[in-house]
């Protein structure tokens, strides 16, 4: 049964639900309970604009803008070549190569009646896991570098200062230092605090080493984290939590690294890694009457 004109009629592609295409309609659903509104490119429900979408399927997926604009088109419903070609802004002579490219990537599929989007859940986290996978090699390149490396090294400076910039610098340091040390960090968060939601795929791999040793963490009283964050922390053996007006940076001390995040200009965060263990003690002192002064967090927040 043909569906009437401007109506949206679900199908399900593997899954995933997807309209009929009608180019008479004034909107048509690109994903459950969004709509796409041609005049003003905007996904009523999302974020994000079509321009938007483009940009980010090229940045993070590598997509040319071809193939960005036809996987959109692909996934509004449309699916037949030349349909999509002019939907898309695609000379129809190089349509088949970019839906080739495409499906190659396993974003879309051929179908008898013509191209439907594979669940982009599915599809995309294949891509993400790529990616860990491929970081997580280079990291232990990295690592394998740096211990040949020390074989070279004629002299070492043990105490030295380090100046960064950005907050993934910051939680990078942390983490690195974290890794060369067994005992218990502190920890201050400020602007993790305030970004934890955002930083949550990066927080996860801290969890995973203070789920070993536990942490001693003061946390800004001025932001209220996310439940789940904070019950996931507070599951944590030998974790405990306060919260204090008195944290205005990010902080970690641990052996005889400080590594210090502190806000700068435009939202940005300057990093200051200081390796020195006298230097590091007299902060664990200071962080103990800062402990002793701070308001208790309990299982339930």
């Amino acid at each position: 049964m043909v569906p009437p004109e401007g109506s949206v009629q679900p199908l399900n592609a593997g899954g995933f639900t997807m309209p009929f295409y009608s180019p008479s309609r004034a909107t048509y659903s690109i994903l459950p309970s969004l709509h796409y509104t041609p005049v003003t490119g905007r996904i009523v429900g999302a974020m994000l604009t079509k321009d938007e979408l483009e940009d980010r399927l090229r940045r993070l997926l590598g997509l040319s803008g071809y193939e960005a604009r036809a996987y959109l088109a692909v996934l509004r419903g449309v699916s037949k070549p030349r349909d999509i070609a002019e939907e898309a802004g695609i000379p129809p002579q190089r349509i088949y190569d970019v839906l080739r490219s495409l499906q190659r990537r396993g974003l879309i599929a051929q179908m008898p009646e013509g191209y439907r989007a594979t669940p982009p859940t599915r599809t995309l986290a294949v891509e993400a896991e790529k990616l860990v996978l491929e970081a997580a090699k280079r990291a232990e390149e990295v690592r394998l570098l740096a211990r040949e490396l020390e074989e070279h090294v004629a002299s070492i400076a043990r105490e030295h200062v380090l100046v960064g910039e950005g907050l993934s610098r910051a939680l990078a340091s942390a983490l690195a230092a974290l890794r060369e040390c067994s005992e218990k960090p502190w920890l201050l968060a400020y602007k993790v605090a305030e970004k934890a939601e955002d930083l949550w795929p990066v927080l996860q791999h801290f969890l995973e080493i203070l789920n070993v040793r536990g942490a001693r963490i003061i946390l800004y009283s001025g932001v209220a984290l996310p439940r789940h964050v904070l019950e996931t922390i507070a599951g944590i053996p030998g974790t405990e939590m306060r919260a204090s007006e008195a944290v205005l940076l990010d902080m970690m001390v641990a052996c005889d690294t400080v590594v210090i995040g502190v806000p700068g200009t435009g939202g940005n965060v300057v990093t200051v890694t200081i390796t020195n263990r006298e230097f590091a003690k007299a902060l664990k002192r200071r962080l103990e009457v800062l402990w002793r002064s701070s308001r208790p967090l309990g299982k339930r927040y």
